[in-house]
C-alpha cells in the first residue's frame, strides 16, 4: 500500500480522538489545505489505515481522509509543535486525559473542547476544572453547535459556535477551522455554551422516550420548548447569558439533538422507552454522553430547588421509578399556570 503524503511544512493541529467526531474535526482542520492535522489514537489499526489508505477502518469507513492527517499513538508526537489542540474525547474520559498529559499540552496554544457534559466525577463543567488544574492558564475554547459527525463527514452545511473568555483565541479558533461547509462564530459566555451542551443531551433523552412511548410531534416539540426553558432556569447557577440559549448551541443543538434520527441520546431514550434494559443498553452501545450528565444535574436541582419537572420525570423514567401513564400524569396535571419567559433568579423554587 502506498503511504500518504502529508505537507510537512504546514502549520498542526492536534485533534484529541479518532472516535465519530475526532474524525469529522479532522477532516473539518484539514479541508482547507492550510494545516496538517495529527490525529491521536489508542487504535493500532486507527494509526496504520488512516496513515496508508486514508480511511478510519472504525468509522466512516466511506470516507478518504485528507493526505495531511496523520494518525498517531505517541502523545508527545501530537502534541509537537501544534497550533493548536481539539479535544474529541467523551466528557468523562477528557478529564483524566488532561490530568495524565499536564506536563505534555502547550499552554500557549488554544484547546478547543468538543465535548458536551458534566463530569461526574468532579460535578463540573470542563472550563472549571480546566481552570483550576492549570490554574487559569490554558487558552481554553468550547466548540458547540448543531453538527452531526456524519453531516460534516458528507460536508453538509454546519454552523457551529466558539466561546472562549478571550476573543482574541476565539477568532483565531474561528480563522483555522472555517471553510466553505464549516462556519464558526465567535462568543465570550463559555459556561453557557457548556451548560446548554450537556442539558441539550438530557432533554434529547427525553424526546427519545416519547418516541419510544409512541407520541408524535405534538408531544416532542412542547417537552423541547419546555426543556429549553428549565435548561435556562439551571444556567442561572451559573450566571450564564441568557441570550446563549436562543444561539447555536442552545436552541440550535437542542433542536438537532431532540429531533434528529442520529442522535444517540435520543435513540437511548426511545429504547429505554420501549422496555430495554438501562445495563443492557450501556454494555452494548456508543456513548450517551446525556446519561452521566443527567444524574449530575438532578443533585443540583433538588440542592439549589430549581423547579425542572420536565428533567425529573426523564431521570425517574430512565431509572424505572415511572411507567408512561404515570409520566405522562405528573407532567400533564401538574397545577396550572400561566406561560412565563422570564427564566431568572425569580423562578428558583417557584412551583
Amino acid at each position: 500500500m502506498e503511504k500518504v503524503k502529508c505537507d510537512m511544512s504546514l502549520p498542526k493541529i492536534t485533534v484529541v480522538g479518532s472516535g465519530q467526531f475526532g474524525t469529522a474535526l479532522a477532516k473539518v482542520a484539514s479541508f482547507t489545505g492550510k494545516y496538517r492535522v495529527s490525529m491521536l489514537t489508542r487504535s493500532e489499526d486507527v494509526e496504520v489505515c488512516v496513515n496508508q489508505i486514508r480511511r478510519n477502518p472504525t468509522i466512516y469507513t466511506e470516507f478518504k481522509l485528507h493526505p495531511n492527517i496523520i494518525a498517531t499513538r505517541d502523545t508527545d508526537e501530537a502534541l509537537k509543535d501544534t497550533t493548536m489542540i481539539i479535544g474529541c474525547l467523551p466528557a468523562q474520559i477528557t478529564p483524566k486525559w488532561l490530568e495524565e498529559n499536564k506536563d505534555k499540552i502547550p499552554l500557549d496554544v488554544p484547546f478547543v473542547n468538543c465535548a458536551k457534559g458534566m463530569i461526574v466525577e468532579k460535578e463540573m463543567f470542563m472550563s472549571q476544572w480546566v481552570e483550576k488544574l492549570f490554574d487559569g492558564k490554558m487558552k481554553y475554547c468550547m466548540l458547540s453547535g448543531p453538527s452531526f459527525a456524519e453531516e460534516m463527514m458528507r460536508e453538509f452545511p454546519t454552523l457551529v459556535v466558539v466561546a472562549s473568555k478571550d476573543q482574541k483565541v476565539a477568532e483565531y479558533v474561528q480563522t483555522a477551522l472555517s471553510s466553505k461547509f464549516f462556519r464558526c462564530y465567535t462568543q465570550e459566555d463559555v459556561i453557557g455554551v457548556e451548560v446548554a451542551g450537556a442539558l441539550k443531551n438530557v432533554i434529547a433523552i427525553g424526546a427519545g422516550l416519547l418516541e419510544g412511548f409512541g407520541f408524535g410531534y405534538n408531544t416532542i416539540s412542547g417537552l423541547i420548548s419546555v426543556g429549553s426553558a428549565e435548561i435556562q432556569k439551571f444556567a442561572t447557577i451559573y450566571k450564564a447569558n441568557p441570550r446563549t440559549f436562543f444561539g447555536l448551541a442552545g436552541i440550535g443543538d437542542l433542536m438537532l439533538t431532540g429531533f434528529g434520527k442520529l442522535s444517540r441520546n435520543r435513540t437511548f431514550g426511545s429504547r429505554i422507552a420501549k422496555g430495554e434494559k438501562l445495563d443492557y443498553i450501556l454494555e452494548n452501545s456508543p456513548t450517551v454522553e446525556g446519561l452521566p450528565t443527567l444524574n449530575v444535574v438532578m443533585k443540583y436541582i433538588e440542592s439549589h430547588d430549581i423547579n425542572c419537572p420536565i428533567i425529573k420525570v426523564i431521570y425517574a423514567v430512565v431509572h424505572g421509578k415511572l411507567n408512561k401513564e404515570q409520566a405522562m400524569e405528573k407532567l400533564m396535571l401538574r397545577p396550572a399556570r400561566a406561560e412565563e419567559f422570564d427564566y431568572g433568579v425569580s423562578e428558583i423554587g417557584k412551583e
